[in-house]
């Protein structure tokens, strides 16, 4: 069978950790280059909130894959995500051979409005105003 490109979003539960979510998309990574895949990006979108819970959490771990691989190895990539009981839910979609590679996602909202306090100048924040 011909190769395609796939993209799989995983979501893994919060109680993992980064550490934890670091080792299971490596697991994911290894077992789509046992079926013969080869991928093309791996992004860690780190710890979001979700739109609505799932399995009582309200944020999960993000990590989308890019890949070319055959549709069995797609089935048992699936078949191996059901089997995590830290996969919160995945999504699979093949994508057209032209479209463009996914770009990166921006930083979480809270990472970004930290990293906008650490580096600012905030001269006067504390200070009563008076009335």
């Amino acid at each position: 069978m011909a190769d395609r490109r796939y993209e799989t979003l995983v979501l893994f539960h919060p109680d993992v950790g980064e550490q934890g979510a670091k080792e299971l998309a490596e697991r994911v990574r290894k077992l789509i280059e046992d079926q013969g895949g080869t991928i093309s990006q791996v992004q860690d979108w780190g710890l979001r909130e979700l739109a609505y819970p799932l399995a009582k959490q309200k944020r999960a771990f993000y990590v989308l894959f890019e890949y070319r691989g055959t549709p069995k190895g797609l089935l048992e990539v699936e078949r191996n995500l059901k089997l995590m009981d830290r996969t919160l839910r995945f999504v699979s979609v093949r994508q057209a051979e032209n479209a463009p590679p996914a770009p990166p996602r921006p930083a979480p909202r809270r990472e970004r409005e930290e990293a906008e306090f650490e580096g600012g100048d905030f001269e006067g924040m504390g200070e009563e105003v008076p009335t």
